[in-house]
């Protein structure tokens, strides 16, 4: 994977605050405002190869640049916006088109775009897409907590009503929590989060 951790987009930003979800745990977004939720948000799937060809191409044409992105003309910026649009199968125009921002992690906890969590996230950024692809990265290192039982037996006091002490011989049993290593299955998650500029909502 090519370009897996590289930010390609200008989306550095604010990072939403909370930990409702992985989602928002893991959001960067541009600093462009805040809109309105949406209802509607449309949640699609992408193969990750799409995404992961158009992130190098993105780097590529910006390390064989002479100039700086910030200094880039709004027609070199755009034409890398359509590089990624294309790679996210939007087919809008880029200069309708406006990227929130986007989730990006690995993880090896149990992830579904499928809930209810993505669109709830998405909807509340005011994204009319949210594109997401996954991708199997191997195995990595995951400590989990192991239960293990313990028993045996000790002598035990008590104080009879006479107000003699009475010794038994009882068993006992606990049950403690051992950080153990396990190798575990990891996944990488990329979620881009877009916005059409067309919509007739306006900025809160």
């Amino acid at each position: 994977m090519k370009s897996l951790l590289t930010l390609t987009l200008c989306v550095l930003g604010c990072t939403l605050g909370g930990c409702s979800s992985l989602w928002q745990d893991h959001y960067t977004g541009a600093p462009i405002g805040r809109f309105e939720s949406v209802e509607d948000t449309r949640v699609r799937e992408v193969p990750w190869q799409r995404i992961d060809d158009a992130l190098y191409e993105i780097d590529i044409n910006r390390a064989s640049s002479d100039i700086h992105f910030d200094d880039w003309s709004d027609e070199q910026k755009l034409e890398e916006q359509a590089t990624l649009l294309r790679g996210l199968q939007i087919s809008e125009d880029p200069r309708d088109v406006i990227m929130l921002g986007r989730s990006s992690f690995h993880t090896t906890d149990r992830v579904s775009a499928h809930d209810d969590s993505l669109h709830e996230f998405a909807s509340s950024l005011g994204a009319d897409y949210a594109i997401w692809s996954s991708e199997y990265i191997g195995k990595t290192d995951k400590v989990i907590d192991q239960p293990v039982y313990e028993h045996g037996y000790q002598w035990n006091s008590y104080r009879t009503q006479s107000g003699k002490y009475q010794h038994r011989y009882e068993p006992w049993h606990r049950t403690v929590y051992v950080p153990v290593v396990v190798q575990a299955d990891e996944f990488a998650w990329l979620v881009y989060y877009i916005r059409l500029k067309d919509d007739p909502r306006e900025f809160e």
